[in-house]
């Protein structure tokens, strides 16, 4: 299996080594841990899912999370989603002011719309309700600087993929995993076209099923939770006229 930062190639991986989040951070963490999901990796990725800690009850988030716990899984997923969606909806502070990354408590009670920090308060408030959830990784390697993160929840003795930015979840005649979803781009717009009206953001999201790696995340462990600002490498990436090609020697 490949596994780490630069399992996307070479370009991907000087983006990922560049993330914006702390070096030491679980959110580099995640990203060092990551596996490429392929066929390679598909039986292992696709087993039973890691058993929720005894102590879940412990974190901090774990009462929070029981406010939104619904009568099946999937309405726990969705109630999930609207208070997720509270947080994105709220955030209004622009890009070069951001702060990255911390406990995900932290990341709720300042707001973000970041995929990385949303995914990972996401997966944290679904294993406080009983439901193994981990981190994937998204790129479109057709496009430089296309990428994205999702969780993975398991339901009903399947996985299906968790859209938190978007509050998307894959269902339409049954339940679909992320692996389901790759180059399924028909599958991926019936399920996004819902949420996502504007025709230039819903491709953005349709070229993303394109590759996927998959990061555990068993929020009861113990982690770094350092916070960071904007790097010079991202402050430089948001300002470039996006072409679809690497602009920043990525790939040399």
């Amino acid at each position: 299996m490949k596994i780490g930062y630069g399992v996307f190639g070479k370009a991907y991986e000087y983006m990922f080594k560049n993330d914006l989040h702390d070096k030491n951070s679980i959110d580099h963490t995640l990203l060092k841990n990551m596996i490429l999901l392929d066929e390679n990796s598909k039986s292992t990725l696709y087993k039973k899912p890691h058993s929720i800690s005894n102590d879940i009850h412990k974190h901090e988030l774990y009462e929070l999370a029981q406010k939104h716990k619904g009568n099946s899984l999937l309405e726990s997923i969705n109630n999930t989603f609207d208070f997720v969606n509270e947080v994105v909806n709220k955030f209004d502070t622009p890009f070069e002011k951001m702060i990255f990354g911390g406990t995900e408590m932290e990341i709720i009670n300042r707001g973000s719309d970041w995929c990385a920090d949303i995914s990972r308060v996401g997966a944290a408030l679904l294993q406080c309700l009983g439901i193994p959830s981990r981190i994937v990784i998204l790129v479109n390697t057709h496009k430089a600087y296309h990428g994205h993160q999702v969780v993975e929840a398991y339901v009903d003795g399947t996985y299906v993929m968790c859209d938190f930015l978007y509050s998307v979840i894959g269902k339409l005649d049954q339940f679909y995993s992320v692996y389901d979803l790759l180059n399924e781009p028909n599958l991926v717009q019936k399920i996004y076209q819902t949420k996502i009206e504007d025709s230039k953001q819903l491709n953005y999201i349709l070229g993303l099923y394109n590759l996927a790696a998959i990061s555990e995340y068993d929020i009861c462990k113990e982690y770094n939770y350092y916070t960071s600002k904007p790097n010079e490498y991202y402050l430089k990436m948001m300002n470039l006229n996006q072409h679809g090609t690497w602009q920043m020697n990525e790939n040399e």
